[in-house]
């Protein structure tokens, strides 16, 4: 399965900002084929409205470890996603995002490229490959 990625703009500002702290707590929401990505996006009340619910999924979503490093070439920063398990789940999504729960700032849209349908069985989900990453830009 091809999951593409892609940050939303407002994450950019937060980074800087420093407004992701080492304490944060950062979480994966899983989103319906009927949400539709914009820059324009900041917050987690932007794209509730699409999160799915089922068997094994807890509204706002689950726990999931986030860490960033250069990459062995010093070209970019690579983003480390962690895999989050849902027991026994029975939903269907083709989306999601990832958050700072403290904040409740939108970080990185993910799209599975089709509808996941999971019934009655452990699920896990694991960080996309490539991983996603930010290309610095000479100014």
């Amino acid at each position: 399965m091809a999951i593409s990625s892609q940050f939303y703009p407002s994450a950019f500002a937060a980074m800087f900002n420093n407004d992701n702290n080492s304490g944060d707590t950062f979480k994966l929401m899983l989103l319906a084929n009927a949400y539709t990505y914009s820059d324009a996006h900041t917050v987690v009340a932007d794209v509730s409205g699409n999160e799915i619910s089922g068997t094994g999924y807890s509204t706002g979503g689950a726990t999931i470890t986030v860490s960033a490093a250069q990459s062995v070439d010093d070209s970019k920063t690579e983003f480390d996603l962690g895999s989050v398990l849902f027991s026994t789940a029975t939903f269907t999504f083709q989306k999601a995002v990832v958050y700072n729960s403290t904040s409740n700032a939108l970080l990185l849209y993910l799209d599975f490229g089709a509808e996941q349908d999971v019934a009655g069985q452990n699920y896990q989900l694991n960080a996309p490959s490539p991983k996603p990453s930010i290309t610095p830009v000479a100014i």
